[in-house]
Order: C-alpha cells, then structure tokens, then sequence
C-alpha cells in the first residue's frame, strides 16, 4: 500500500467526481492510476516498434544505396 499526497483543487475535484458518480475516492484514484499506466504501456510499444521500424529503414537504405 502506498500513500500519496494530491494538491487540494485535486482532491476538491476527486471528491466531486465520488460524490456524483457514488465511487469511493480510493476507488476512483485507482482506476485512474490503472488507466494512466495502460496508457503509458501502450505508448511505449509505440515507441519500440517505431524504432523497430526507423532500424529497419535504415538496413534497407543502406541496402539501396550498395545496389547503386
């Protein structure tokens, strides 16, 4: 379990959003933290296979370029 600390206009609209949607903040927080790190996995998959490709771009422009 880990503690965390949020600004207080964060937690003002946290506890706006638990009141009208009648989830616990906890709740709330977790499933956001749960969203945010999907997120960022599927960013960085993004970026391993851009590099993927920028690599293999590379190997084919230096493929071309001996073919010259």
């Amino acid at each position: 379990c880990m503690e965390i600390e949020i600004s207080k206009e964060s937690d003002k609209k946290l506890s706006e959003i638990s009141e009208e949607l009648g989830i616990d903040k906890e709740e709330i927080v977790n499933r956001a933290i749960l969203l945010y790190m999907d997120s960022i996995e599927k960013l960085l998959l993004l970026k391993k296979e851009m590099n993927i490709w920028d690599k293999l771009s590379d190997e084919a422009l230096e493929k071309f370029e001996i073919g010259l």
